[in-house]
């Protein structure tokens, strides 16, 4: 069992058996050893397939890929409403639809998504893709070394999302700062400040769009109607609270981890530079090898699941990345094999609440995967390089030192 932290844990309800109790907390021990795909991992031979950590208020945790899966596709049993990360993040007040519903509702504001995300929507922005990509590769290829987060990961997902938002590019940088600061943060000190400039900006933005109406997704939603009537302001925002956490920090992510390991496989670096027709399919098996997300679910009547006694309004987070590397669903799930016989991976969650932008973000890596790989030498990790990294519900390295 883990030490206790610096946050004092809370006591089991009476319903947790003293055998399922698991002292990790999501927020620092995910980081601990500076791998946090080490760390979830790990849980499958330290813990039980779901336990109850008595960090952040006192919550479950699924590791097992045939748990999650059910728990995702299971939502009379298991909600997305009122399902927060943390109760830090309760406080809040932070309303993400459709992420935060249930169906039929979930559905409903789900379609208004693809008005904006669907697979025909998305292929109209490669272009553009490609140009931002090839713009950031050339800068710092004569440089000889970046840190590829601030030089490249970053600017790519955020300013293509920023531009389909028609929002102001140059204040990306601290666009990406609240985001961080929202999804990253353990405490509540430290959450609210980026959250009051984060909704300050998006209120002042929704009040543009009402004055001038574009084709941005603004614009869209502020038209849109569901049972009839056109959504409200409120909801407008809400929605905008999902678009923009989730578009300024999950590809930035995937790109970072993908392409840290190519810098330390130099062999399966080369493997995609003879064969860049093997790119998609490499997507595919790193988003599974180094998924970061960690799913809230609240349980929604008293039941046993899988010989659990869970209680309504209990907290249960599902690890992704536990899941997607779990031994008992895939033969050696910690190598990124192109041969692996293929996998139905959960990097993008699954069920009804699969991720809206994966082939906006699926798209984003595939073509700046394709540039770098042809453009830039071999790259290594900068000699002595150690990342920095974070949990939470969105687990992230901080810093990438490459070198070629």
């Amino acid at each position: 069992m883990f030490p206790f932290k610096s946050k004092s844990p809370s006591v089991a309800p009476p319903h947790i058996a003293a055998g399922l109790i698991y002292d990790f907390d999501i927020f620092s021990d995910s980081a601990r050893g500076g791998d946090v795909h080490a760390s979830h991992k790990a849980l499958h031979n330290s813990a039980p397939d779901i336990f109850y950590t008595p960090r952040n208020g006192g919550h479950w945790i699924a590791t097992r890929m045939e748990d999650v899966r059910e728990i995702m596709l299971s939502p009379e049993l298991f909600s997305s409403s009122k399902a927060p990360f943390s109760p830090d993040v309760a406080k809040l007040g932070l309303s993400l639809p459709p992420q935060d519903m249930d169906r039929p509702d979930h559905a409903h504001y789900r379609m208004l998504l693809m008005k904006f995300l669907s697979p025909q929507k998305v292929v109209q922005l490669e272009s553009q893709i490609r140009e931002l990509a090839i713009g950031l590769i050339e800068d710092v290829k004569p440089k000889g070394a970046c840190e590829f987060m601030s030089a490249v990961s970053v600017p790519i997902p955020v300013k293509t999302f920023m531009g389909l938002m028609h929002m102001d590019q140059s204040r990306y940088e601290e666009f990406v700062r609240w985001a961080n600061g929202i999804l990253a943060s353990d405490t509540m000190l430290k959450r609210l400040p980026p959250f009051v400039r984060m909704r300050f900006y998006l209120k002042s933005l929704i009040r543009q769009r009402v004055k001038s109406p574009s084709d941005d997704p603004i614009s869209i939603l502020l038209a849109s109607e569901v049972g009839g009537e056109k959504l409200s302001h409120k909801r407008v925002l809400e929605m905008c609270n999902l678009l923009f956490l989730a578009g300024l920090d999950t590809v930035t992510n995937a790109m970072t981890f993908s392409i840290r390991h190519l810098a330390e496989n130099p062999e399966f670096q080369q493997q995609l530079r003879d064969k860049p027709e093997l790119i998609p399919s490499a997507i595919e098996e790193l988003l599974r090898r180094y998924s970061f997300p960690n799913i809230p679910r609240r349980v929604a009547c008293d039941m046993e699941f899988k010989g659990v006694q869970m209680r309504a309004g209990d907290r249960i987070i599902c690890s992704l990345a536990a899941a997607n590397n779990d031994d008992r669903a895939l033969e050696n799930p910690s190598l990124v094999d192109l041969e692996r016989p293929k996998f139905r991976h959960m990097a993008f969650n699954g069920g009804p609440h699969n991720c809206a932008g994966a082939t906006l973000a699926r798209l984003e890596l595939r073509v700046f995967l394709e540039e770098w790989l042809e453009r830039m030498p071999a790259f290594s990790v900068e000699e002595g390089f150690t990342p920095k990294v974070r949990g939470g519900a969105v687990m992230a390295m901080e810093s990438l030192q490459l070198r070629w």
